[in-house]
C-alpha cells in the first residue's frame, strides 16, 4: 500500500538531523498518453538505512509542473518536505547512465585509435622523406666523384660509380615507393577510423540531447527500519501526444463486412528519452472543456417614438456625445471567461501490451492496436447534376462499445487501396456513412431539352416556369447496384410563388433530412441495364412580379 503526496506537502519528522543524502536519477517506468498531454511516472529504488535522510533527483525535465508533482512510498517510509529546484541547481555528483558512458568509452577509444593512425602515417611519412635525402646525396656524391674520376682518366672507376650510384638510388627509390603504398593504405584506414568516430559521436550526441541542465527535485524521508524500498515520482508533461490511424477495409459481395485496423501514433518532446516503458493511452481530453458552454440571454428595449425623432434629430446634428447619452442601454455585465472542456462520452484507456521506447522529439511510433469488424452496407450514390459517375458508399454501426477517435484513415476496397480520409468521431453505437470512390462502371448524364417561360401578358392573372430534366443512369459493370439518386430543384418559401413537381419513376424523397429543394430515389439497376429518369417541374407566381 502506498501514499501520495502533494509537491506543496510538508510532514514534520521527528529525527533530529539527516542519516544520509542520496543522489540518484529516476527511471522513466510507465507513461499514460492523452491528446496533448502524458503523466509520466519515474521510479526511485533505494537502500535506506533507519532514519532520517535527503533524496536528491537530479535530470528531472526542465519545464515540469510543480503543481503535478506526485510522490508515493510504502507504507514503511514516511515522507517529508519536498522542494524542486529550477535555475540554480544544488551540486550533485555524476550519475552518468551505463549506456553514455559506455559512448563516452568508445569516443575516447576510437579517438585514440585515430591519434595512433596519425602517428603511424606520419612515421612512413619520415622514410618517404629520407629515401627522398638519399636520392638527392647520391645525386650529389655521383657528379663530385665522376669529375675525379674524369680527371684521373680511371674508366673502371667511372663504371664502379655509376654502378653503385644507380644500385642505391634503385633502392632508396623501392624503400619510397613502398612506403608511399603503406601512407596510402594508413590514409584509406584513417578515412574508416574517422567515419566510426563520428558515428560514435553522433551516438553519444542522441544520448545526451536530453540531459540538458533540467530540474532537481529534492525530498526528505524517514524510514521505519532498514531496507530496499522503491519511491514512484508522478508527473504529468506536456508536448506529448497520441492519434489513431486506421485502414478501413471494406469488403464487398453477399454480406459486406468493415474491417478497421487500428494503429497510434506517438510522438512526445518532454525533453527527456522514454527508455524500456509501459505505455497507456486514454481517450480523456483533460486539457480541454470540463463544464458546459455559459448561456445568456440578449437585452431587447423598446425606444418611444419621440426619443427615435429626437435621436435622429441630434444625429443629423452631429451631437455624437447626445446620441450616446440618448440611446444608451442599461450595462450587462460580460461573460466571465472560463477555460472549460467537453466531457461527452466515456474515456476508454488501451494498454499497450510489453514495453516501448518513445524517443525525445526525433521520431513518431507507430503502433498496431487491435483489428475490428463491423457489418456494412453498401450502395452506389449519384448526383447527376454535378457528376458524370457514381460513386460507392458504406454505412456502419459502431459496435465496439467504445468511442471511435478522430484520425486519418487509408481506404481499401477487396483488397485494393482507393484513397484516403479522415474518420470523424464515432460514439459508441452511433452510425456513420463514408465514401469508398468512384465507380467508373455507372455513368451518369442530365440533360434539359425543354426550358420555357410563358407570359401570358402584362395583365394576365399568372406567370410560369417550366423545366424538363431527363436523368440517364448507365450500370456497364458485371454487378447489380443499389443506387440512391439525389437531385435538386429550385424552392420557394412564399405562399404566392407555387411549385408543382412531377416525375417518373416516382420521387422517394422530397427534403430529406430538411434540406429545402432536394430529391432523391431508391433505384436498383442490373448489370448492363439503364434507367432514364424524367423530371419536371413548374414555377407559377401572380402577375405583376418577377421571380428571382
Amino acid at each position: 500500500m502506498y501514499r501520495s503526496l502533494l509537491m506543496t506537502s510538508f510532514i514534520a519528522l521527528s529525527a533530529p538531523a539527516f542519516a544520509d543524502t542520496f543522489t540518484v536519477q529516476a527511471r522513466v517506468d510507465a507513461v499514460t498518453i492523452y491528446p496533448g498531454l502524458a503523466n509520466v511516472t519515474r521510479q526511485v529504488t533505494l537502500e535506506l538505512p533507519e532514519g532520517q535522510h535527503e533524496i536528491i533527483v537530479a535530470g528531472l525535465p526542465e519545464q515540469l509542473a510543480t503543481e503535478g508533482l506526485r510522490i508515493s512510498a510504502p507504507d514503511e517510509v514516511q515522507l517529508g518536505a519536498v522542494n524542486l529546484a529550477k535555475g540554480r541547481l544544488p551540486v550533485t555528483p555524476d550519475l552518468t547512465t551505463p549506456e553514455v558512458q559506455a559512448a563516452k568509452d568508445e569516443v575516447e577509444r576510437l579517438e585514440e585509435q585515430l591519434r595512433q593512425r596519425n602517428a603511424e602515417i606520419d612515421q612512413i611519412r619520415l622514410r618517404i622523406a629520407a629515401a627522398e635525402e638519399q636520392i638527392a646525396f647520391l645525386r650529389g656524391l655521383s657528379q663530385a666523384t665522376a669529375g675525379e674520376a674524369l680527371t684521373a682518366q680511371s674508366i673502371a672507376d667511372i663504371r664502379a660509380l655509376a654502378q653503385m650510384v644507380g644500385d642505391e638510388t634503385l633502392a632508396a627509390r623501392q624503400s619510397g615507393f613502398d612506403a608511399e603504398q603503406e601512407a596510402q593504405a594508413a590514409e584509406r584506414a584513417r578515412e574508416d577510423d574517422q567515419e566510426a568516430l563520428d558515428e560514435a559521436r553522433r551516438r553519444l550526441d542522441a544520448l545526451i540531447a536530453p540531459e540538458q541542465q533540467g530540474s532537481v527535485l529534492t525530498f526528505t524521508v524517514l524510514a521505519a527500519e532498514a531496507g530496499d524500498f522503491a519511491i514512484d515520482l508522478s508527473t504529468y508533461e506536456g508536448f506529448a501526444n497520441w492519434s489513431p490511424v486506421y485502414d478501413m477495409r471494406l469488403t464487398t459481395g453477399d454480406a459486406p463486412t468493415l474491417g478497421i485496423d487500428r494503429s497510434v501514433v506517438i510522438s512526445q518532446a518532454s525533453g527527456q528519452d522514454w527508455n524500456d516503458v509501459t505505455l497507456t493511452l486514454s481517450t480523456a481530453r483533460p486539457r480541454e472543456q470540463i463544464a458546459p458552454s455559459g448561456v445568456w440571454a440578449p437585452l431587447r428595449r423598446i425606444v418611444s417614438e419621440e426619443d427615435l425623432e429626437r435621436a435622429k434629430t441630434l444625429f443629423r446634428s452631429q451631437d455624437a456625445p447626445a446620441i450616446a447619452e440618448a440611446m444608451a442601454s442599461p450595462a450587462v455585465p460580460a461573460p466571465e471567461f472560463r477555460a472549460q472542456a467537453d466531457l461527452s462520452g466515456a474515456a476508454v484507456t488501451y494498454r499497450y501490451p510489453g514495453r516501448v521506447t518513445v524517443r525525445n522529439g526525433v521520431e513518431d511510433l507507430r503502433l498496431p492496436l487491435d483489428r475490428i469488424t463491423l457489418d456494412a452496407d453498401i450502395w452506389a450514390e449519384a448526383a447527376p447534376s454535378r457528376d458524370h459517375i457514381a460513386y460507392r458508399m458504406a454505412e456502419f454501426s459502431n459496435t465496439t462499445q467504445e468511442t471511435l477517435l478522430p484520425g486519418t484513415a487509408m481506404l481499401f476496397v477487396d483488397g485494393t487501396m482507393i484513397g484516403g480520409s479522415h474518420l470523424p468521431l464515432i460514439a459508441a453505437g452511433a452510425d456513420q456513412t463514408m465514401g469508398f470512390g468512384p465507380l467508373d462502371g455507372i455513368l451518369l448524364s442530365r440533360v434539359v431539352p425543354n426550358r420555357s417561360e410563358g407570359d401570358r401578358g402584362v395583365f394576365s392573372s399568372s406567370n410560369q416556369l417550366t423545366e424538363e430534366a431527363i436523368i440517364t443512369l448507365e450500370n456497364v459493370t458485371n454487378r447489380d447496384w443499389k443506387i440512391l439518386l439525389r437531385d435538386a430543384v429550385p424552392y420557394s418559401e412564399q405562399d404566392d410563388l407555387q411549385l408543382e413537381i412531377t416525375a417518373q419513376p416516382t420521387v422517394t424523397r422530397v427534403n430529406p433530412d430538411g434540406q429545402r429543394g432536394i430529391l432523391e430515389w431508391d433505384l436498383q439497376l442490373g448489370a448492363g441495364e439503364t434507367e432514364e429518369v424524367r423530371l419536371d417541374y413548374t414555377f407559377t407566381w401572380p402577375s405583376g412580379y418577377v421571380l428571382q
